[in-house]
């Protein structure tokens, strides 16, 4: 168990099984990276690999095509105003801006912090895996997985944990799998957190998804027991209950917490020997003394696990300067803020008897974790000797050379405090908690980004103003100002009062219309100044009605990039990204010598019709969106007009032989 060499990154742990598709995504976040939630749709739309080349660099036809495919299907709940402000804009912003959903906790002083995804996937008789390696699933099956980790949805490089439960789901089950409550309860709450209604759609979506996780039987990983009782769902701070997941025989306690204080300590000291605490030095030293008291071990990282993240950040930093899009049209993936390493996993083991308890979540070892915060741990039960305290704190002196796993212990070393105890730096804790302050204002402001575009409809004015009448007047010693993350971060307009009219921006083109808006506060106390930015999404209220189709038409932008686009859709989800052009099945060519626009989609659009004619659903879709403007009709082709109709015609032709029985050849 918890083997350092077995790693896996989150878009491979929602990768759908052999036979069967994405459905739908309900994820939740503490803070959130765009440019992270930007890639996640990949991971649905190409067969392998994560759609990023070595370089970090992806083509922005694919990221556009997986946006349109399922962005829809995905619904991210991040704690209100803990968006990380970009270091670009991106046009397929806009792609996001119905996915993001800002919540907030019930309880004063809490945050929303739960980090779980609970995915849907629904039967895909024409995936080719489950053709060659399993047999093909039942038409109406549907499956679930549930992943609980210890990670946002960002580009942390930090050591942090992931569970994931597969099941599947059974309609004709009579009774509800009772161990279950808890989790559709969890689900069901999260529009009721929100900080702003959800769209009805969404909204059904969830309860339906709610209602099925009554009978969906998981499946624990191995070494953890199968009984029913044995699986137990903790969500925390979603109602005004108080929960405790420790409750019961617990006879030794090991607790690992990137973040701990004496209240929590203590509260488990009283019902258990906490015999090890496993932290960031950090913040064991600036724990008082006396919260060690009746602790028999405490733990840090190894300078060897440290650095093995080290080299991870900087490979990936490498690709991290880039530009926007390069001059092949390619997107650099960078994150929008430093990545946090170093431990951040959080979970808790209890030896009972013969038996003990695993505890994996969001949770951290404190007082507000357990008392303010919306949170998320799920439990599993198993043999001692087998999840047990010294299965993973133990020294096998007896360890072969064919035993290659990393136990937990090989990555820790213990804790040595320094002589003089450490004390937190008060003025930026004062700080820190000013700009808290500032933000939770800002989020409970309900602001409001009114857009009205200008005679010909080429330009826009947008006022950000807050629907909430009272003045609330930022604090002493503090500034802020805010833009639309499509603006650079010197073009932000200063505010005094949330309330009325914070600011206003003039002739924004189209291209720089967005929901989602950069705030920047400084708070100052005699010499020492912090600042923070973060990103609030709004809504945008009088945008243009065909916002959709003009964002598809930017991005289009000229005939090279919809035949480059076409051409991806026909070739199917296996999309090599090196920028040389050459996808699966054939060469695309070089896009400046083309020729006649028909030629190269004639082969491969008569293949399309007669093998898989299915595929060609999606370049319906894309047609139809085009020729719903002028702009999207003068961007397509005579040719390609005469020769989709003539397969719109085949295809008309093929259905109604199928209802007699024939076919159409091709």
């Amino acid at each position: 168990m918890l083997d350092a060499a077995d790693r896996t990154v989150f878009t491979e742990a929602l990768r759908a099984p052999a036979g069967f598709r994405l459905d739908q995504v309900i994820a939740t976040t503490y803070t959130l990276d765009l440019v992270a939630l930007l890639t996640l749709p990949l991971s649905f739309t190409l067969a392998s690999g994560d759609g990023i080349n070595e370089a970090g660099r992806v083509d922005p036809v694919a990221l556009l095509e997986a946006l349109r495919r399922h962005a829809g299907r995905i619904s991210v709940f991040c704690q209100g105003g803990c968006i990380a402000a970009p270091r670009r804009g991106q046009l397929l912003f806009g792609y996001l801006e119905e996915s993001v959903i800002e919540a907030k906790a019930r309880r004063n002083g809490g945050v929303f912090h739960p980090k779980v995804a609970v995915v849907r996937y629904s039967a895909d008789l024409r995936d080719p895996r489950a053709a060659e390696d399993h047999e093909r699933p039942d038409p109406n099956a549907v499956k679930y997985r549930l992943l609980c980790g210890t990670r946002n949805l960002t580009f942390d490089r930090s050591w942090d944990t992931m569970l994931a439960l597969d099941g599947e789901l059974i309609r004709d089950r009579p009774q509800v799998i009772r161990s279950n409550r808890p989790l559709a309860a969890f689900v069901r709450a999260l529009p009721d957190l929100a900080c702003r209604p959800v769209d009805a759609r969404r909204a059904k979506d969830i309860v339906q998804i709610s209602e099925e996780l009554l009978r969906v039987q998981f499946q624990v990983p191995p070494g953890f027991s199968n009984y029913a009782d044995d699986l137990v769902f903790w969500p925390i701070g979603v109602d005004a209950k108080d929960v405790w997941p420790f409750e019961g025989r617990t006879d030794r306690l090991l607790v690992m917490s990137p973040f701990a204080d004496k209240t929590f300590l203590d509260w488990v000291k009283e019902q258990s020997n906490v015999c090890a605490l496993v932290s960031r030095p950090e913040e064991l030293d600036f724990l008082a003394a006396a919260a060690f008291e009746d602790i028999e071990s405490c733990y840090v990282l190894s300078d060897a696990a440290e650095s093995d993240l080290r080299e991870d950040e900087a490979a990936q930093s490498q690709t991290a300067s880039g530009p926007a899009e390069n001059s092949d049209g390619e997107i650099t993936v960078e994150p929008s803020a430093v990545s946090l390493r170093g431990l951040h996993a959080k979970f808790y083991v209890a030896d009972c008897g013969w038996d003990a308890r695993l505890w994996t979540g969001s949770a951290n070892a404190t007082e507000a974790a357990f008392s303010a915060n919306v949170e998320f741990l799920v439990e599993l039960r198993g043999k001692r000797a087998d999840i047990g305290i010294d299965s993973l704190l133990r020294q096998d002196a007896q360890k072969g050379q064919q035993d290659k796993r990393v136990r937990l212990i090989d990555m820790l070393v213990p804790y040595r405090r320094a002589e003089i105890e450490r004390k937190p730096d008060e003025v930026e804790k004062r700080l820190e908690r000013t700009i808290d302050q500032v933000r939770r204002q800002l989020v409970d402001a309900r602001l409001i980004a009114y857009c009205q575009a200008d005679a010909e409809g080429r330009t826009f004015r947008v006022r950000v103003e807050s629907a909430e009448a009272a003045a609330a007047p930022l604090p002493a010693g503090v500034e802020c100002a805010i833009r639309p993350v499509s603006f650079a971060p010197d073009n932000g307009v200063r505010f005094t009062r949330i309330s009325g009219q914070l600011a206003s921006f003039k002739s924004l083109a189209f291209e720089s219309l967005t929901a989602f808006f950069a705030v920047t506060v400084t708070a100052s106390e005699k010499s020492r100044k912090l600042t923070q930015e973060f990103v609030l999404k709004l809504p945008l209220d009088g945008a243009p009605a065909d916002r959709d189709a003009r964002l598809l038409l930017a991005m289009l932008s000229n005939r090279e990039r919809l035949l480059r686009y076409l051409l991806m859709l026909l070739e199917g989800a296996d999309l090599d990204l090196r920028g040389d052009g050459q996808g699966k099945g054939g060469s695309w060519g070089d896009w400046n010598s083309l020729g006649s626009f028909g030629i190269p989609l004639l082969e491969p659009l008569l293949r399309t019709l007669a093998e898989d004619p299915s595929r060609l659903d999606h370049i319906e879709r894309l047609v139809q969106d085009l020729e719903k403007t002028e702009e999207g009709r003068q961007l397509l082709p005579e040719e390609l007009v005469m020769l989709w109709s003539a397969i719109r015609a085949a295809r008309g032709a093929d259905a109604n032989l199928r209802k007699q029985g024939g076919r159409v050849a091709a």
